[in-house]
This record gives C-alpha cells, sequence and structure tokens, in this order.
C-alpha cells in the first residue's frame, strides 16, 4: 500500500478530479490545486512526495511554479505534465529541476509506473 502524498496541479477541474480518484484507487494520498497560488500552499503545507504539474495553467505558467517548489524542498518529485512536447519546454523545464514529463494524453497505467519508479527513486 502507497502512503505517498501526490498534488496534483490543473487548472481544469475535471483532470484533476479524475487524477486524483484514480490515484486514491493506488492507495496514494492525493489532492489537488487549481492554480499556481493554491498548488504553492498545498505544498507548503502537506508537504507531497511527487507534483503532477501542469505546465499550462490559467493564473501562471507552471514553468513559473516548478523553481518555488524545488526550492522549498529539492527532494519533491516535479513531474511536468503538458499537452505539448516541444524540445524547448522539455529542456527549460529541465533546467528548472523537472524530474520528468507526461505527454498528454497518457494512460492511467503509465502514470501509475512512472509515479511508481519516481517515488522509489
Amino acid at each position: 500500500m502507497h502512503s505517498a502524498k501526490i498534488l496534483v496541479v490543473d487548472d481544469e477541474k475535471e483532470i484533476c478530479e479524475i487524477t486524483r480518484e484514480f490515484l486514491q484507487k493506488k492507495h496514494y494520498h492525493c489532492f489537488c490545486a487549481y492554480s499556481a497560488q493554491e498548488a504553492l500552499e498545498l505544498v507548503k503545507k502537506e508537504h507531497p512526495q511527487a507534483v503532477l504539474l501542469d505546465i499550462r495553467l490559467g493564473d501562471a505558467s507552471g514553468l513559473d511554479v516548478l523553481p518555488k517548489i524545488k526550492k522549498f524542498d529539492q527532494r519533491i518529485k516535479v513531474i511536468m505534465v503538458t499537452g505539448l512536447g516541444d524540445d524547448q519546454t522539455i529542456n527549460e523545464a529541465k533546467s528548472k529541476g523537472a524530474d520528468d514529463f507526461l505527454i498528454k494524453p497518457f494512460t492511467a497505467t503509465f502514470l501509475s509506473e512512472l509515479l511508481a519508479k519516481k517515488l522509489s527513486s
């Protein structure tokens, strides 16, 4: 049974809720943030082991949130979620400390395997 805390950050509430429900079925403690500000508040309050961070947020860019999360706690695994797999965005995220990437659309199985791998490293 997993006890890891996972924060899902996406301005699309439906995506957050579907992801949260799936991760809870996998026995993760999962919670959602719908904005950059809410994400940073939850990181400080909940101390998640991993963050699924959408690059395009309504109020900010996930690329701006990423270094703030890493500054708070370098050990948090931040997995960037994007609909665009372009090299420039990926390289920028890597330079800011991203631990990995999920390109939309992705399968639940792939998400589960990626989280298990990242949390065990």
